[in-house]
């Protein structure tokens, strides 16, 4: 299929829908005119705004930012017999930049926004991760000072700060007030306004897309009952949650048309949280990172902070693997102490450590983690607006409080009360030295909490 063909509709900034019969490409890594996948459609990237920007704002390194980090593909319950690599999922954020883009550009026209705006909102869709540190969310928790981690503060001074002489390239090209847009850009990304509201739906939507279809993939080689769940939320063809497609603007604000397909939507949301992102079972590597590495780093200065928000994940998992003593390419590996882990749910920290303590007395590695100290899962039936009693503009939660009710419980329980507190353990770990050390500075911090 050549994706040169006369396109269906122009989106924006370059991005074009293509016509229904247009396939996606297997592997989404990125090329000019290369198909991807936007639900049932298909978009591409030709010349314009978004691919002139590639080079001057660096959107390429996205490409080596993986999308759900250090999740596994695989979850761990009381033992790993195997596990064929890879471990980890392999989408990353610059196909979920790209798709967000269109998803925005999509929306926004159907708003009725002008070519400008619609322009700009698409930019600021494809770049609006830009700033993600190499090694993504797995940093997210680790107590520091600043706002470092945190992708979306001062994104505007950011542009200036990384970008600089790009930038101002860039926007004298089409036009744009360097400041101004940098700051229009800031606006989105923070939610505010009609396209602050269509990049929530755009961001939102993506990675959902792009979550599901590597769900799928993983469920067909390793199972597993949580991404079961997800994959019949997603894919159940009467329950529609495709929302890009059922949205108006009234009163300035975007509102939803159809109430069952938002309520879809959300529920299908709140599904990938407390399946996936949420899930203990999937997070070894994760909290390995952030428990016991990433600490041990900081601590001795070993990783210069700057670097991560220009650096993608290939350079940090080479310094974690040269640092910790690890052979090269084993960082995403399950199995990289020797063994597949284990786990085990203690009700509380005092039993846990107990636990801990008898492993540890057996030679085994140790880790130690409670989901209290996950992201909070929030349910949104709040933020989303559809058309209520006699037509007024309410919430979904304020519209149908039942269905609302559902949603909220299923996030409150994402993190189950039944997984408080996780051991896992490899049995006759290899352990490095440096990852030793690392270790035993973590277990200390862990009886700290007894």
């Amino acid at each position: 299929m050549s994706t040169k063909k006369s396109p269906e509709q122009r989106l924006g900034g370059g991005l074009v829908l293509l016509p229904s019969d247009a396939e996606p490409s297997s592997t989404e890594t990125f090329a000019l005119y290369k198909a991807y996948s936007l639900a049932d459609r298909a978009f591409c990237v030709e010349a314009g705004l978004v691919s002139h920007a590639i080079r001057p704002l660096n959107l390429l390194r996205m490409a080596d930012i993986h999308q759900l980090q250090t999740l596994t593909v695989a979850e761990i319950g009381g033992t790993l017999n195997s596990l064929e690599l890879p471990h980890r999922f392999l989408h990353n954020r610059l196909v979920h930049n790209l798709r967000a883009g269109a998803l925005h550009g999509l929306i926004a026209k159907q708003s009725g926004l002008s070519e400008e705006e619609i322009n700009i909102g698409v930019l600021a869709e494809c770049m609006h991760d830009n700033f993600t540190c190499a090694g993504g969310d797995s940093w997210k928790g680790i107590h520091h000072p600043g706002t470092i981690f945190d992708e979306d503060d001062k994104f505007a001074e950011k542009i200036f700060r990384y970008y600089g002489a790009g930038w101002q390239s860039l926007c004298q090209t089409y036009g744009f007030d360097p400041e101004k847009t940098a700051l229009e850009m800031q606006g989105v990304i923070d939610g505010r306004g009609l396209r602050g509201q269509i990049h929530e739906i755009a961001d939102t939507a993506s990675y959902m897309l792009g979550d599901l279809a590597e769900i799928k993939k993983a469920h067909a080689r390793v199972g597993g009952q949580k991404f079961q769940k997800i994959i019949l939320s997603g894919e159940d063809e009467d329950n529609k949650w495709d929302i890009w497609n059922h949205l108006k603007v009234e009163d300035g604000q975007l509102v939803a048309t159809d109430r069952f397909v938002l309520e879809n939507f959300l529920r299908f949301r709140v599904m990938l949280w407390a399946n996936l992102y949420q899930n203990p079972a999937t997070k070894f590597l994760e909290l390995l990172a952030r428990e016991v590495v990433y600490p041990y780093l900081l601590n001795r200065k070993r990783i210069d902070l700057a670097e991560l928000p220009l650096r993608g994940d290939t350079w940090l998992y080479n310094l974690v693997e040269t640092e910790m003593g690890l052979p090269a390419s084993t960082w995403n590996h399950l199995d990289l102490l020797g063994a597949f882990p284990k786990r085990a749910t203690c009700l509380t920290w005092g039993q846990a450590m107990d636990f801990e303590d008898h492993l540890h007395a057996l030679g085994a590695f140790t880790l130690v983690f409670s989901v209290k100290d996950f992201q909070a899962t929030k349910s949104k039936t709040d933020k989303y607006l559809i058309n209520g009693m006699e037509g007024k503009v309410v919430t979904f939660r304020e519209a149908l409080p039942a269905s609302a009710k559902l949603i909220d419980d299923v996030a409150n329980e994402s993190t189950s009360p039944s997984e408080r507190i996780n051991v896992c353990w490899v049995d006759n770990p290899v352990i490095p030295e440096n990852l030793r050390q690392a270790w035993e500075e973590a277990r200390a911090r862990w009886q700290e909490r007894k």
